[in-house]
């Protein structure tokens, strides 16, 4: 009996000292959204420069855009991913679940990306099945924010959820028109640059304190 008394306190000790962590700690991943938000915004706005004719660029350029973005990504994450898990608080509950949401979301985007390619190749889609993967990833930027947003009860990351729900409602307007891309790079700004230096200038005055 004792010893289940010993037991229960343990883990209600454990379960307030997760809720703690969730509220308190800061979220760290700032580093990582900002510098995915500066290469979208670029990558967006390239997109809508070849396909509008702006630049006068070939469409070929397209394919070593997205592998440049994918490498870049890619590596940029893992750099920047190794410093952000060595951070304080790095490992708090509201820190790991904003990692798995956005981990999830990288799913989305891929799986995304596959479906959109298998159908080009064998059932003769039109490249503008693209403009989905944009439309739809908005949606799930505004999902992953609002998850987070519940949370951790941040007003900006409300803020950005709601943007990025509207992000994906207005960029359906301009489906199938190269400027989806100018509409996607605009709204990139404002639902992940914005945010990811909203959260690293907390994380600072927080560790300041």
């Amino acid at each position: 009996m004792v010893k289940n008394k010993e037991t229960l306190i343990a883990d209600l000790d454990y379960a307030t000292q997760l809720a703690r962590s969730g509220e308190n700690a800061p979220l760290v991943g700032g580093p990582i959204g900002l510098m995915w938000g500066i290469l979208i915004t670029l990558t967006f706005f390239i997109q809508w420069g070849v396909l509008s004719g702006t630049f006068g660029w070939p469409a070929n350029t397209l394919m070593y855009l997205w592998i440049g973005f994918a490498v870049i990504g890619g590596l940029g994450s893992t750099l920047l991913g190794r410093k952000v898990s060595s951070k304080p608080g790095a490992h708090s509950v509201a820190n790991r679940v904003e990692s798995y949401v956005w981990l999830m979301f990288a799913g989305l985007g891929a799986t995304l990306f596959i479906g959109v390619m298998l159908n080009i190749m064998f059932s003769g889609g039109s490249p503008t099945l693209f403009d989905i993967i944009l439309i739809t990833l908005f949606a799930g930027q505004g999902l992953a924010y609002g998850v987070v947003a519940k949370m951790t009860k941040l007003r900006i990351l409300h803020i950005a959820s709601f943007l990025g729900f509207t992000a994906s409602a207005v960029s359906f307007i301009f489906y199938g028109q190269p400027e989806i891309y100018l509409i996607g790079a605009i709204a990139t700004l404002f639902t992940v640059v914005m945010p990811s230096l909203v959260l690293l200038k907390k994380e600072e005055a927080q560790h300041d304190r």
